[in-house]
């Protein structure tokens, strides 16, 4: 599918270490895809003395119509027109011009005449662990850092 016109939504690189996530999972809450991403940061204690931690962030992405899940490199299911400089790998992007959407809606249409969600492709890659996210949804959130217990 083809995809272009990218976005920069938010560049996870702001806040995770250089040499990236430790862990991502994923689940869904109803009808959001929540993406956990944990990594490491170093904490100092009352007394001073660096600590490492595990904290996490939670990429929410709202009303979900649907996601693919996809080894990073070495998927071809999205073929990108346009200069690759315009987009960075490990960034959260939005696709303004998407098949993936247009096919989707298309979907939509045939089966409904009510009116169709408001679709935007989000795609992000993380760089440690080897994996993509495709995710067509109305709007993607980014929490706060969490504690992993």
């Amino acid at each position: 599918m083809k995809i272009s016109q990218p976005k920069l939504v938010l560049n996870p690189y702001e806040w995770l270490p250089g040499f990236g996530e430790s862990k991502v999972s994923f689940r869904s809450v109803g009808v959001d895809l929540v993406l956990d991403v944990e990594y490491e940061k170093d904490v100092f204690d009352a007394d001073g003395n660096e600590e490492l931690s595990i904290v996490r962030r939670e990429m929410v992405f709202k009303n979900v119509h649907s996601f693919i899940k996809l080894p990073f490199p070495g998927s071809i299911i999205f073929n990108f027109l346009g200069d690759a400089s315009e987009f960075g790998l490990g960034e959260l992007t939005e696709f303004r011009e998407s098949e993936f959407v247009r096919n989707s809606l298309d979907s939509w249409r045939l089966l409904t005449s009510l009116e169709p969600p408001r679709l935007r492709h989000f795609s992000i890659q993380f760089l440690a662990e080897n994996i993509a996210f495709h995710v067509l949804a109305e709007e993607v959130f980014l929490s706060g850092e969490l504690s992993v217990i």
